[in-house]
C-alpha cells in the first residue's frame, strides 16, 4: 500500500472522532454561555426585602449601593423620603401593606421593599399586662384588626383588657376572641323585710243641745266618726256615717222646757302593725345580667294624640311585684363583685286618681341600687329606712279650751304616731349544678292533695304524706333546694339553702 493510501485511509477514521468532539466543545460552550447569561440576569434582578413600621412610627432603611428613585405604590399607608443616596425615610400612616420600588442611576429597579405597617401590639400587651397582672392575654394585629385571644381568669380581667384596647386603639376595629374559664355560677339572696307600726288616740268632748225656737247649739269639737244619730223634735242634733258606736258615751244633762243639753264624750285608741318580708332569689353566670319579676303589670293611659272626636289614649303597662336584677363579677380568690339592684312594689288605691272614670293607682315602692364586693357565704344589710311620724291635733273653744282642767270639757285632742322599718339583706354563694341523682326539693313534697273522702267528709284539702314516708324522706324534705352550697373541707354533712341532710 502505498503511503498516500495510508494517510487518506487515517483522516476518514478519525473525522467521526473529529465531529463528536466539535460537538462536545459546542455543547461545553452553549451551556457555559446559558449559565453566565442566567448568572448575570440572577445578578441584576431587584431584591426583595420585607419592612415593618409601627402605624404612626417611623424607620429609616439603608441600601448598599446608591440609589436614584424610590416610588411606592399607596400613599395612604405609607410616605416616603430619601435621606441620602443609600437611606430612605418611611413613615406609617395607616394600617395595610404596600411596596417601594427602588431604582439605581441607570433607572434599573435593583429592589423592593415589601412594606407591613402595623399597629403597636408590643405596647399594648404591656398596658394590659401591667393592669391585668397576668400574661394571659395575647395581642396581635392582622388586616387592620387588633385580636384579643388567650384564656383568662375572670370576666374582670377581660373586661379590663378590652377597655384598656379601645382607649388605646381608638378607630381601629378590635375582635374580642377571650375566653374565662372555668365560668362560675353564683346565687344571690335577698331579704327584703319590713315592719310598720301605727298607733293612735282621739278623745274629744262635743256638746249640743236645742231651744224652744228650734234653733240648735253645739259645741262641735268632738269626734262624730261613730255611726251615731241623734234627734229631738225632728231635729238632727248629731249624725254620722260609718260603723256602729265605739269608745263612746251619751248623756243628757239639762232636759226642762227651756230646752235641752247633751253632751258626747268619745275616746278611741288604736294599734296596727303590719309586716311584709320579700325574699327573691336567683342564680347566673359570672359576668352575666340575671333577672327577676314575681308579680305583674297593670295599664296607665296616656294620650298619644288628638282627633276631631277627641283625644286617642294608649296604655302603658307598669310592672309591679318583687323583682331583682343583678350581675355578679367572680374575681380573685373567691371575692365577687355584685352590682345589684332589688326592688319590692305594691299598688296603692288609697293615693289613686281617678280620669275619666278610670282609677289609676300609685305605686309605693321600697328599691336600692348598689355595687357591693363579698365572698362566698357573706351578707350584707346594703340599704335601711327608720321612719318615725308623729302628729298631734287639738280642737278646743276660744278661751273656755284654756281654762285649766275645766278646759278638757271644751276640747278635743288627737294623737297619731308612725313607724316604719326596713332593711335589705343580701347573701352571695358560689354554686353548682346538682347531680342527675339528686332529687330537688318542691313544695308539694310534704303534703298531697285529698281525695273525696278527706274533703268531703273530714274537711281537708290537703293531707300529709304517709308517716312511713314521712320518716324515710327525712321528714319530708327531699334533695337540696335549687343549687348546692359548698361545704368547709372535712365536713361530713352537705349544707343545702334552708335545710340540712345528713
Amino acid at each position: 500500500m502505498s503511503r498516500e493510501l495510508w494517510r487518506n485511509s487515517q483522516v476518514a477514521r478519525s473525522w467521526p472522532t473529529f465531529v463528536w468532539v466539535l460537538a462536545i466543545i459546542f455543547a461545553i460552550t452553549t451551556i457555559s454561555w446559558e449559565r453566565a447569561k442566567a448568572q448575570s440576569s440572577e445578578a441584576n434582578a431587584p431584591t426583595v426585602r420585607h419592612v415593618v413600621v409601627i402605624l404612626n412610627k417611623s424607620k429609616l432603611i439603608r441600601f448598599a449601593k446608591p440609589i436614584k428613585k424610590a416610588s411606592i405604590a399607596s400613599t395612604a399607608i405609607a410616605d416616603i423620603t430619601p435621606m441620602t443616596d443609600r437611606s430612605l425615610y418611611i413613615q406609617g400612616k395607616t394600617p395595610g401593606t404596600t411596596n417601594i420600588s427602588v431604582f439605581d442611576e441607570n433607572m434599573q429597579l435593583v429592589e423592593i421593599v415589601d412594606l407591613e405597617v402595623t399597629i403597636d401590639t408590643e405596647n399594648l400587651q404591656q398596658r394590659i399586662r401591667a393592669i391585668t397582672g397576668s400574661n394571659a392575654v395575647r395581642v396581635t394585629a392582622s388586616s387592620g384588626q387588633v385580636v384579643l385571644s388567650g384564656m383568662v381568669a375572670d370576666g374582670v380581667a377581660a373586661d379590663r383588657s378590652v377597655s384598656v384596647a379601645q382607649s388605646m386603639m381608638q378607630g381601629v376595629t378590635l375582635v374580642n376572641a377571650m375566653t374565662v374559664a372555668p365560668s362560675q355560677q353564683v346565687m344571690l339572696e335577698v331579704r327584703f323585710l319590713e315592719a310598720s307600726r301605727s298607733a293612735e288616740r282621739d278623745i274629744g268632748v262635743n256638746w249640743f243641745g236645742t231651744k224652744p225656737n228650734g234653733n240648735v247649739v253645739s259645741t262641735g269639737v268632738g269626734t262624730a266618726n261613730n255611726g251615731m244619730s241623734v234627734t229631738q223634735g225632728g231635729t238632727a242634733l248629731l249624725s254620722a256615717s260609718g260603723g256602729g258606736p265605739f269608745g263612746v258615751v251619751l248623756a243628757n244633762v239639762v232636759n226642762s222646757g227651756a230646752g235641752n243639753l247633751n253632751v258626747m264624750i268619745s275616746a278611741l285608741e288604736s294599734q296596727g302593725l303590719v309586716r311584709r318580708l320579700a325574699e327573691p332569689n336567683l342564680v347566673t353566670l359570672s359576668g352575666e345580667t340575671a333577672k327577676f319579676l314575681a308579680g305583674g303589670e297593670f295599664p296607665i293611659p296616656t294620650v298619644s294624640g288628638t282627633t276631631a272626636n277627641g283625644a286617642t289614649p294608649t296604655f302603658l303597662m307598669q310592672p309591679y311585684g318583687v323583682s331583682l336584677s343583678f350581675v355578679p363579677t367572680v374575681l380573685r380568690n373567691h371575692l365577687i363583685n355584685l352590682r345589684i339592684a332589688p326592688e319590692v312594689s305594691e299598688l296603692d288605691y288609697a293615693n289613686s286618681v281617678t280620669i275619666s272614670g278610670t282609677t289609676i293607682p300609685s305605686i309605693l315602692q321600697r328599691n336600692a341600687q348598689t355595687t357591693i364586693e363579698l365572698r362566698d357565704g357573706q351578707s350584707f344589710a346594703i340599704a335601711g329606712l327608720l321612719q318615725n311620724r308623729s302628729v298631734r291635733n287639738l280642737d278646743q273653744l276660744p278661751w273656755l279650751g284654756s281654762v285649766p282642767v275645766l278646759g278638757s270639757l271644751f276640747r278635743s285632742a288627737a294623737y297619731q304616731n308612725s313607724e316604719s322599718d326596713l332593711v335589705i339583706i343580701v347573701t352571695v354563694h358560689l354554686v353548682h349544678p346538682v347531680t342527675p341523682a339528686d332529687h330537688l326539693a318542691t313544695p308539694f313534697d310534704q303534703r298531697l292533695p285529698s281525695n273525696d273522702v278527706d274533703f268531703f267528709a273530714n274537711g281537708q284539702m290537703e293531707i300529709p304524706k304517709r308517716y312511713s314516708d314521712y320518716v324515710t324522706s327525712g321528714g319530708g324534705v327531699q334533695g337540696p333546694y335549687g343549687a348546692i352550697i359548698p361545704t368547709e373541707k372535712g365536713s361530713n354533712q352537705s349544707a343545702f339553702k334552708g335545710i340540712e341532710a345528713k
